[in-house]
């Protein structure tokens, strides 16, 4: 059986002991102990270890050996229950509705795996499509459809569990505990008192990744949509930071968020994202020996009409606005017809029909019925000659002067040319040097960083995106 298919990373019992040891701490006496993945069984072990027969256990798994495995350690323990199912297809509500007056804790370690990965290895261990996020349009098209298969079975036993005396503790990663709090704070609906305890998954897992340990108190009614965060597992763990929700907005870091909040606004300027061919191969070229080369290390002769200079987002994130790459713009503006590149640059549109077997195979849906040679992420904005840029995938959160640059053509003239931003980063346009140098001070300034910082997740995948930069209130400036 795949061990990525299944998301299986099999909990140590160190952990699992130290995990019901911190349970402690909330003086439940859980009348049902419920795991969904149980695996071999180990947080089963610990938890009857520690409540033994006070309590009722149910541990379900999907892959026979590990079920067989738990099974037989828990051979004559008649308090403990362990069976074979699905969780994607498992009667959850009515396998909770035998317990209705009775404290439930449901407890383990869900996959660490996402539906695209799944999807990829064409697994059945996925749930049943839905848009369960509320996603719309080119939001699911352009990946943030994506989720990890431990927030879709979160989401689904708080919504069973909410108004019970319940409990959940998971493992699983902090971006996850995150998106399923915000599923429900989203909706106006408080689940119950929640925490994230950091810990150390590389040393647990060999992986590495931020991971926490997501407990849910749903026998507590609280009002505020947040969330505490602390240090460790550990007795002497410290609340590091608390996230939450207000006005319909993610918030990071609350307190700090109060400091800078009076820059909370609306942009007055259209932050875009760069460049996307999803081609990289073919569509951005590098200078070798003072020839045009392509990811395919083959030498590339084409006109300068359609080259650009380009920044890739670790030009950005370092600092580097010297452009030492170039790209192929196929169009000014999207859905722009591309045949007049053959009129205009016949050697540039001999290389791309070269390739056209990988452009025009491009997986993603947005190339579908568009001219050929389509690139995405384009427009009038992309062609002014100074821009401020940040890379969205970094943790450094400067932001770049990016001024136009040279392409020197075949007979070495040079032709200074607006820089392309790969669809990593994000920028806004300007016309003029000094206007860019002005506002770049201020998005460099320690109060605009103080907000950004108090907004950002940095466990994300994307640590910047465009709706944050869209709340930077420029008036203040």
């Amino acid at each position: 059986m795949n061990k990525k298919e299944f998301g299986d990373f099999q909990t140590p019992e160190l952990l699992t002991r130290e995990i019901v040891r911190l349970l402690e701490e909330y003086q439940i006496q859980p009348d049902i102990i419920i795991e969904p993945t149980c695996g071999i069984g180990n947080f089963i072990q610990s938890a009857y270890g520690h409540w033994q027969d006070k309590g009722e256990y149910f541990g379900f798994e999907l892959n026979q050996e590990y079920c067989q495995q738990s099974a037989q350690k828990f051979a004559g323990i008649s308090r403990i229950s362990i069976e074979k199912q699905n969780f994607f297809t498992f009667d959850w509500e009515s396998f909770l509705n035998r317990f209705t007056y009775q404290k439930i804790l449901i407890l383990g370690n869900p996959p660490w795996v996402t539906n695209s990965t799944l999807g990829m290895l064409e697994s059945q261990n996925l749930p049943q499509k839905s848009n369960f996020q509320g996603n719309k349009g080119l939001a699911a098209k352009t990946g943030k459809a994506n989720f990890d298969i431990a927030e879709w079975m979160i989401i689904r036993l708080l919504e069973l569990l909410r108004d019970r005396t319940a409990y959940l503790a998971f493992l699983c990663k902090t971006s996850t505990a995150r998106k399923s709090l915000f599923h429900f704070w989203k909706q106006g609906l408080n689940i119950g008192d929640s925490r994230l305890y950091l810990f150390d998954a590389k040393k647990y897992f060999n992986v590495t990744v931020d991971a926490c340990l997501f407990v849910v108190d749903l026998s507590k009614k609280v009002h505020q949509k947040s969330a505490i965060v602390y240090s460790s597992l550990d007795c002497d763990r410290k609340n590091i930071y608390e996230f939450g929700f207000q006005n319909g907005e993610a918030i990071a870091n609350l307190k700090n968020y109060e400091k800078y909040k009076y820059l909370d606004g609306l942009s007055c300027f259209q932050w875009r994202s760069g460049l996307k061919h999803d081609a990289a191969k073919v569509m951005e070229l590098s200078v070798t020996e003072g020839n045009l080369t392509n990811g395919f290390g083959e030498k590339v002769d084409i006109e300068k009409t359609y080259l650009y200079p380009l920044l890739k987002s670790s030009d950005i994130s370092k600092g580097r606005t010297n452009a030492k790459k170039y790209v192929i713009v196929t169009q000014k503006i999207l859905g722009e017809d591309t045949r007049k590149i053959a009129l205009d640059a016949p050697r540039t549109w001999s290389y791309l029909s070269q390739y056209a077997s990988i452009l025009d195979n491009r997986k993603s849906s947005i190339y579908q019925k568009k001219p050929q040679f389509s690139i995405f992420g384009i427009g009038e904005y992309s062609f002014a000659h100074w821009k401020i840029a940040i890379s969205s995938l970094y943790k450094n959160l400067h932001f770049s002067l990016v001024p136009p640059a040279c392409v020197i053509s075949r007979d070495l003239s040079r032709h200074l040319k607006p820089t392309m931003l790969d669809d990593t980063c994000y920028f806004i346009s300007f016309d003029s040097q000094q206007e860019t140098e002005y506002w770049l001070s201020y998005l460099n300034s320690e109060e605009c960083q103080g907000f950004l910082k108090s907004l950002i997740f940095f466990d994300a995948k994307r640590v910047v995106n465009i709706d944050i930069l869209m709340r930077i209130n420029f008036k203040v400036f």
